[in-house]
């Protein structure tokens, strides 16, 4: 997440990185402020951090000012810190989805459209996701949103399998497709959202 989503994006867009050694909130902030960061992506926790870490001595006006994306991953971001982000920064955080099989991103919120709270989004390019059952056949779309199945990717970002471990390469791939042992559900726009896990 931290190599590819942030790292390799910034490199991408001849953008300016600013690092710190360990995610420390306080210390977060305080760059935010005086570096003017415009894009800010973190995990879940880093964003509740930032949250509590926005005291009265913070210029919360000028970090608002210049942050212009904000990016989760690496776990589902509970809502109701994607609606006091938005209040206290003014800035939607997108989602995506992914995992180091599929180095590492397999959905994103869609930036043309409004975000979905909760969904981590649709897959991106050159990438497709369906929803199957245990045997490998794909889950009807009941036209509600809610049929639920194991999330199955196939795309150029999928590994060609387990390094010495035939045995669990072929549990996991099937002609190309390779189960994530996450379950979720699509609604009627194509957005997904996870549910739970299939396996851990």
């Amino acid at each position: 997440f931290g190599a590819t989503v942030q790292m390799n994006a910034g490199f991408s867009t001849a953008s300016t990185l600013v690092l710190l050694p360990r995610f420390d909130a306080r210390q977060t902030v305080a760059l935010m402020q005086r570096e003017d960061i415009t894009v800010f992506a973190g995990v879940p926790t880093m964003w509740w951090g930032l949250l509590q870490a926005l005291t009265d001595d913070i210029d919360i006006e000028r970090i608002a000012r210049n942050l212009r994306v904000g990016v989760s991953g690496g776990a589902s971001l509970p809502v109701e810190i994607i609606r006091h982000v938005r209040a206290r920064l003014g800035v939607q955080v997108l989602e995506g989805y992914g995992l180091s099989e599929t180095s590492p991103a397999v959905t994103f919120s869609d930036p043309a459209q409004e975000p979905r709270p909760g969904s981590i989004g649709v897959p991106i390019w050159g990438v497709e996701v369906k929803l199957v059952k245990p045997d490998w056949s794909e889950v009807e779309d009941d036209g509600t949103g809610s049929a639920i199945g194991e999330i199955a990717v196939k795309g150029h970002n999928v590994m060609t399998g387990y390094h010495g471990r035939p045995e669990a390469t072929a549990d996991a791939i099937k002609d190309g497709w390779f189960r994530t042992g996450d379950l979720a559900r699509r609604d009627e726009d194509g957005f997904y959202y996870i549910v739970d896990r299939a396996k851990d």
